[in-house]
């Protein structure tokens, strides 16, 4: 495999630059797709067969992938990965493939996968290619209706009418919730009446479901942009300032600019501050306030680079702009943090029923900590002093979402966790019980050396997820070693 040097630069041609189209050999479209990260492109299976058709079976099962909005990108042969296969079933349930890239795009993020569940009312946007449009067209302002298709696996899109709706050359397109960018799940199939703009998605629960692999790949809702604090006046002490500090005061934007560029030492690598925090204080007093916000701040704001502004006073034409910005950057949050609620709590329930379908009679079930009622609490509060300074809220925000994000990281941790107990202690039950049939072909049920421990282990298992599995192991490795010198000794 090839791996793509980063001369194109993705940054100024697209805020989605994993979107992509999956082509025939022959270079017609025949659907879209998501880099996933490096070399993996999350689609449909019935787009790939779709690339296929018509070509001799002998033939190397490729298709070529060409990136969206990056002119200047290669396109690439993919074919299908090992582990990412799962063709559709007769009621269309499943449909999902990865494919491998011949040329890896380290450079390029990838899509924002998000596990929500089987969401309802949220507007969403998604790009596709059907025919004659060969390089693309916007669905925009389209809503998840709610749990559709066979076994309720499906999300229904409903695209508003008269205007542009999803349709074929749109499965494996990734919809993106248009409050926070985060890709929700995948187009799978349309209803084919040109009257109503009906189509289904894949949520990303149910992809994960299916092709397990893709999990390494779902996270948090991205972070919401611009990252703009307009400091107060009697905050303006930059005693411990640990990021990059500016006067603007009596400088032209150039000049501002400049002294970004030469206060920080940045690389081109990581922008004009080297990855650091920006402060730019006494911007009103610049020469040219507003320009220095828009020509020099905004660019930082939108690249990533946090920036805090200081103003003399906050009554100017720049200090509005600053503040106008910081709302629209809380209201983001805001949007952010409703999803960061809602992804708890899908992440809580998802555990429970792990915990749940391993509990045993008498026994409880494993704990999982309950956060997102408390998250809910939180963000009904920010909701209603919406109209507190906007430098207070965005505080508050903040501190709520490292709070999500962390109770977040522990549920996804506390999952994996329990998935990998009940693995080991379905090969603990499964080893106590050929042993035990050992003890049995042996003509040894009788021997209460043997029963003793294995009623222990019994008794340690049955404790399920909730018990201490070190414990259990412990005895079921004892009763093994019993079952192996009495057996032999024999």
């Amino acid at each position: 495999m090839s791996e793509h040097r980063g001369e194109t630069d993705w940054r100024s041609a697209d805020s989605e630059p994993w979107r992509v189209c999956v082509l025939g050999l022959s270079g017609e479209a025949v659907g879209a797709g998501m880099l996933l990260g490096g070399s993996t492109v999350l689609t449909c299976a019935h787009v790939v067969e779709d690339a296929r058709r018509g070509r001799p079976a002998d033939q190397p099962p490729e298709v070529l992938v060409r990136f969206v909005g990056c002119p200047g990108m290669p396109e690439s042969r993919a074919r299908v990965r090992g582990d990412g296969w799962a063709p559709a079933l007769e009621d269309g349930r499943r449909d999902i493939a990865l494919l491998e890239l011949d040329t890896a795009f380290p450079e390029v993020p990838g899509a924002p996968l998000v596990r929500l569940g089987f969401v309802r009312d949220r507007v969403v946007r998604t790009y596709g290619f059907p025919h004659p449009h060969q390089y693309g067209v916007w669905v925009n302002d389209a809503q998840l209706a709610g749990p559709a298709g066979a076994g309720g696996e499906w999300v229904q899109l409903n695209s508003k009418q008269p205007g542009e709706r999803v349709r074929g050359g749109f499965s494996g397109a990734g919809v993106i919730d248009k409050a926070t960018n985060a890709v929700l799940g995948m187009v799978v199939t349309e209803y084919t009446d040109d009257r109503v703009g009906l189509a289904y998605l894949i949520p990303v629960e149910v992809i994960v479901q299916y092709v397990p692999v893709v999990a390494g790949w779902v996270g948090a809702p991205p972070s919401a942009r611009p990252d703009l604090d307009v400091a107060d006046d009697e905050e303006a002490g930059w005693d411990g300032w640990a990021g990059v500090f500016v006067d603007a005061a009596g400088k032209t934007p150039a000049q501002v600019a400049e002294r970004i560029s030469g206060e920080s030492g940045g690389r081109p690598d990581t922008g004009p501050t080297g990855g650091a925090p920006l402060a730019v204080t006494r911007i009103d007093d610049s020469r040219a306030p507003e320009k220095v916000l828009t020509e020099t701040v905004w660019p930082l704001l939108r690249g990533g680079t946090p920036v805090v502004v200081q103003f003399s006073g906050l009554d100017s034409s720049a200090a509005r702009l600053a503040r106008r910005w910081q709302e629209e950057g809380n209201a983001a949050r805001l949007a952010r943090l409703a999803m960061l609620a809602e992804i708890v709590e899908a992440e809580e329930d998802r555990t429970r029923a792990l915990a749940l379908r391993f509990r045993t009679p008498g026994h409880p079930p494993a704990a999982v900590p309950g956060h997102a009622a408390e998250l809910r609490m939180r963000l009904g509060a920010l909701r209603a002093a919406r109209g507190v300074g906007t430098g207070r809220m965005r505080r508050a925000l903040v501190s709520t979402e490292h709070h999500a994000e962390r109770v977040h990281r522990e549920l996804v941790g506390l999952h994996a966790d329990l998935v990998a107990r009940a693995a080991r202690l379905d090969e603990l039950r499964g080893l106590l019980r050929a042993y035990n049939a050992r003890v049995a072909d042996s003509g040894l049920m009788e021997d209460e050396g043997l029963g003793v421990p294995y009623r222990a282990a019994m008794t340690a298992l049955s404790a399920g997820l909730g018990g201490d599995l070190a414990a259990a192991d412990e005895l079921v490795r004892g009763y093994i070693d019993a079952v192996r010198r009495r057996v032999g000794a024999m």
